[in-house]
């Protein structure tokens, strides 16, 4: 049972997440929990056993320190490619840049990420409501 309400402001920095990919998408409303979306200009090959950084285009602030978040690669991709995340989980009250996240690919085949391409989840734990404020 949820007895409060907790604010998560999400900033959209890549104009292309309101126009060609749709942010957000939802993975699940329950847990509170949307698709990452790769806002990088150009396809990246990540060669195996190398990481990359990738750009999600939104800045996240969250000031109750007693929400969880969770960043976890796509199982499909985390299964075919042995993706891994770097530092995945965190709680933090705000981030001041946009979120990056770091992808290690464990696999012995390149991964090929693209514009648009859904990478990750973010998940919000918490005994808490959570409510989106998109600013």
């Amino acid at each position: 049972m949820y007895t409060d309400f907790s604010e998560i402001k999400i900033k959209i920095i890549d104009l292309r997440l309101k126009t060609d990919f749709f942010f957000p998408e939802y993975s699940c409303e329950k847990f509170f929990s949307f698709f990452l979306i790769a806002c990088i200009k150009e396809s990246i090959s990540i060669l195996s056993k190398k990481t990359s950084l990738i750009s999600t285009g939104i800045l996240v602030n969250s000031f109750d320190s007693t929400i969880r978040i969770v960043i976890d690669p796509l199982a499909i991709i985390k299964k075919k490619y042995n993706i891994v995340i770097g530092n995945p989980f965190s709680i933090f009250n705000s981030y001041k840049d946009e979120l990056k996240i770091s992808i290690w690919n464990c696999s012995n085949k390149d991964f090929d990420i693209n514009p648009g391409d859904k990478f990750a989840r973010l998940s919000f734990i918490s005994n808490k409501r959570i409510k989106f404020i998109y600013i």
